[in-house]
């Protein structure tokens, strides 16, 4: 038996019989009173609490037991990770690993410079670049998640037909193992996996359309047409377009963009960005629709005959005629992009629906009679939601933020499962860097427990601080 099994019990023979001979003495139970005298020997603790410290302390005397097992399996294991961080040498018993300082800690900062992890010792390129890869991750992961979530409660949020089904669609993820979750999306990333197969196959039936003599012409003529008439009613409406078909004619804009690739006439290195320029072009335009703001008129127009003449520079057949079509390599191509863009996709499709059933439960504590008016005084949805929704919702959207921003940074069983962190060290992350300096041992090394301390240590300090961020911010909200 461990000593803690030997403590517990230690503890409880002594409140059996100290405490069942106090009671004996004290009131001199009758043979018919044996059964109220054990009920008396389990409340005993309430009873001398409340003798000792008053009705004020037996809270208190209830809760101290729970503390103590809190602060027992979750402070200690801290103070005992921290030690380790101080301690070398490849045993896991605390008593036989020799103290060697802040080694570990400053092999982690033995760099030229902390922003270029290849200047580092083996230890620091590992460490840094995984945190950077991290923070890469959340700053991408944590706003789009977060706003999946609240878009797709707001919607079920409605009253419709089988809202309370596709509720448990969305939630259903949450519930999937994470290597369920692994082998679902590496059936369907796989280089021979459903997603290039329907690629394949989209890329067959275009070319074969693209192929017909005319087609370029054709659809450059239809879509400016369709272009002029935007443009036309804009002018004579002086008024911009509706959010929805903005939303439409912002992702026909992008499309056209990328396909174009107009950055490529200044510089091949620039072609690289030709993504995320058009990303950025249609999230302003999107930006000043939705804000209602008089330059979103202009930017309409402007964007109608930029994507007209964008148009114009388009060779239908050689963009659309990509010849056999080779299967990507979704998971494991370098320098794509795409293995960090799946996990990306892969984490929020698994756990959004969590996010979401707690920012339903925020949206259904908001008043009803705050929209009913609002409908009165004929309020446009946007104004409704940033007025009264948004507002409402905030604390309980923060507390969404910082669950988010934890759980992203604690990833590791999506990477570790579909990329293992490739390919290189493009999806290698905090977590994986602690799991494989501790448990996964090469060929002629040895378990490094301490250096995986010293960068879980180290790991921690930013987690708190973002976590003393959101909650000085959430302070500051409640105090307005």
């Amino acid at each position: 038996m461990n000593y803690t099994g030997s403590l517990l019990v230690g503890v409880l023979l002594a409140w059996v019989f100290l405490g069942g001979f106090w009671l004996f003495k004290e009131r001199q139970y009758k043979f018919y009173q044996i059964p109220q005298f054990f009920i008396d020997l389990v409340g005993l603790p309430v009873e001398l609490s409340q003798k000792i410290w008053g009705k004020s302390g037996v809270p208190y005397a209830l809760l101290l037991p729970n503390l103590l097992i809190f602060g027992f399996f979750t402070f200690l294991p801290l103070i005992l990770n921290f030690w380790v961080s101080l301690t070398g040498g490849d045993s896991i018993l605390l008593y036989k690993r020799p103290f060697i300082g802040w080694k570990h800690y400053f092999d982690i900062f033995n760099c030229d410079s902390i922003f270029n992890p290849s200047t580092c010792s083996n230890a620091g390129y590992d460490f840094w670049s995984s945190l950077y890869n991290t923070f890469t991750f959340v700053f991408f992961q944590v706003p789009i998640m977060c706003v999946v979530a609240l878009t797709t409660a707001i919607i079920l949020n409605k009253s419709f037909v089988g809202r309370g089904f596709w509720r448990a669609v969305f939630f259903y993820p949450v519930l999937l193992s994470p290597v369920v979750i692994a082998n679902i999306w590496t059936w369907v990333l796989h280089r021979k996996g459903v997603l290039n197969d329907m690629v394949g196959s989209s890329v067959k039936g275009i070319n074969l359309i693209a192929g017909r003599a005319g087609f370029d012409l054709i659809v450059t003529v239809i879509f400016g047409i369709v272009l002029i008439f935007v443009v036309q009613k804009l002018i004579k409406s002086k008024k911009q377009i509706s959010v929805s078909w903005s939303f439409v004619f912002a992702t026909i804009f992008f499309l056209i963009f990328i396909w174009s690739n107009p950055l490529y006439l200044l510089s091949e290195t620039l072609s690289e960005y030709n993504i995320y320029f058009g990303l950025l072009l249609t999230f302003i335009y999107l930006y000043l629709v939705i804000n209602e703001s008089n330059y979103s008129y202009i930017i309409s127009i402007l964007l109608s005959v930029a994507a007209s003449l964008l148009l114009l520079t388009i060779q239908f057949d050689s963009v659309f005629d990509f010849g056999k079509f080779r299967p990507i390599n979704w998971l494991v191509t370098p320098k794509s992009g795409w293995p960090f863009f799946w996990l990306v996709f892969v984490f929020c499709w698994s756990h959004m629906g969590f996010y979401m059933l707690i920012i339903l439960a925020g949206l259904q504590a908001i008043p009803k009679d705050l929209y009913e008016a609002a409908e009165m005084d004929a309020a446009k949805p946007s104004r409704v939601f940033f007025r009264i929704t948004f507002p409402l919702l905030m604390p309980t959207f923060t507390v969404v933020v910082v669950l988010c921003l934890i759980r992203s940074f604690q990833i590791f069983d999506e990477v570790y499962l579909l990329t293992g962190g490739g390919p290189g060290k493009e999806t290698f992350m905090m977590v994986q860097n602690i799991y494989e300096e501790a448990f996964t041992v090469s060929a002629g090394s040895s378990p490094n427990y301490g250096g995986a301390a010293a960068a879980s240590v180290l790991m921690a300090i930013v987690i708190g601080i973002f976590t003393f961020f959101q909650l000085y911010i959430t302070r500051k909200q409640s105090e307005l």
